[in-house]
């Protein structure tokens, strides 16, 4: 794209009150930024949505603003390493692109061919998180950068940073969207681990160079982190978090909100959120499992790490579940229930005298070795074909 081009874009996301749904509706109208720009008044007053403070707006700042201020930030963003990318341009999300709102200009650190893949995962959650939380964000995006999904957070602290870690350490992409500037280190203490992201994923933001952080800039922020991924994972949030915004944003846009049950002390606000979540309909996670079966995704072929290091022994292998003596009484009172045919969650749960969470975590296990099967209605049955283990 020529740099004349480019800056015509700068100077059509700069227009005061014009956003993201503004701009689209008068490129849906004129086809490029430069006929926006070259417009009058009444070819713009014909444009559907755009009022006339708007088309004022427009005037006055085709006329006040000199070319200078946007030439010197190209300038600064390409001497930075940063690149431009713009709504229907080339390395443009494609699942951001189909949004409500999507950002006309994106300014991306790092490589942008990471933003391509549609397997992507938002993993977001308190920046106070507990120990057991941070625990499971990070083993959770490991998991999921081990089975070839990018992982997407905000670079805050807490959740988001413990879900860009697991993502290194699983060898996979992960994306950081901010609402500052690309030359703003927010929060200061994740400088290393934005430089770490650099070389394995990329830093993305709607936001000129040189913003810096304010509440106002954030939900727009979360927007762009739903809008990148197929599904958002909510680890721990208080009733009135950003995550939870993440969460609805997620739901307009037609993406799986998945949330992990809160397992603080009584009273605990970091708890409240996410089981508010479960009881609106949320997907229940308790592994990589829950978000791949729910996305018809491929199930893991490798191991998959335990988010509750200290159940490890607990989990059965599959030589083990080869033989009935090496069976848990959970696990064989499981699968004679599922003889007879497949059944509902709950009712599962009942015929076997067990809580609805404990037998979730150990369907989870059969699951991944391939003794049970989830199928449509949150029912289960034996895994077609491969019979019953206990026979």
């Amino acid at each position: 794209m020529d740099r004349k081009t480019l800056l015509d874009w700068l100077k059509l996301t700069q227009v005061p009150g014009l956003g993201p749904v503004g701009i689209g509706r008068l490129l849906d109208h004129f086809g490029q930024p430069e006929a926006v720009l070259e417009a009058n008044e009444q070819g713009l007053s014909q444009v559907p949505g755009i009022r006339p403070a708007l088309v004022a707006a427009l005037n006055h700042f085709r006329q006040a603003t000199p070319p200078e201020p946007i030439n010197h930030h190209l300038d600064r963003l390409h001497h930075l390493g940063g690149t431009v990318l713009i709504r229907g341009g080339k390395h443009y999300p494609p699942l951001l692109a189909t949004i409500h709102d999507p950002p006309p200009v994106l300014f991306v650190l790092g490589d942008p061919v990471h933003l391509q893949g549609e397997q992507a995962i938002a993993v977001v959650g308190s920046r106070r998180a507990s120990r057991q939380a941070v625990q499971f964000a990070q083993t959770l995006a490991q998991d999921l950068a081990q089975n070839q999904i990018t992982t997407v957070s905000g670079l805050a602290l807490g959740i988001d940073s413990a879900a860009h870690r697991g993502a290194l350490s699983g060898k996979g992409p992960t994306i950081a969207v901010i609402a500052t500037g690309l030359d703003v280190d927010y929060p200061p203490g994740n400088r290393g681990l934005k430089e770490e992201i650099l070389a394995q994923g990329c830093l993305i933001t709607e936001a000129p160079l040189g913003t810096q952080p304010a509440p106002y800039l954030f939900p727009p922020r979360n927007r762009i982190i739903s809008g990148l991924s197929q599904g958002v994972v909510v680890v721990e949030a208080a009733p009135r978090s950003g995550s939870l915004i993440t969460a609805r944003l997620a739901l307009e846009q037609g993406r799986e909100v998945f949330a992990v049950p809160g397992s603080g002390a009584y009273g605990d606000s970091r708890a409240k959120g996410v089981n508010n979540l479960l009881r609106q309909g949320a997907v229940l996670v308790e592994g990589v499992a829950d978000i791949l079966q729910e996305l018809s995704w491929s199930l893991p072929t490798q191991r998959i790490s335990s988010p509750h290091p200290e159940r490890e022994e607990q989990q059965p292998h599959q030589e083990k579940l080869s033989e009935k003596k090496n069976m848990s009484h959970e696990n064989i009172t499981i699968i004679k229930q599922l003889e007879d045919g497949p059944l509902l969650a709950d009712e599962l749960a009942r015929k076997c005298q067990l809580t609805v969470a404990s037998l979730s975590r150990i369907l989870l296990q059969l699951e991944l070795t391939g003794v049970v099967e989830r199928l449509p209605g949150n029912q289960y049955a034996l895994l077609r074909g491969a019979g019953s283990p206990l026979k």
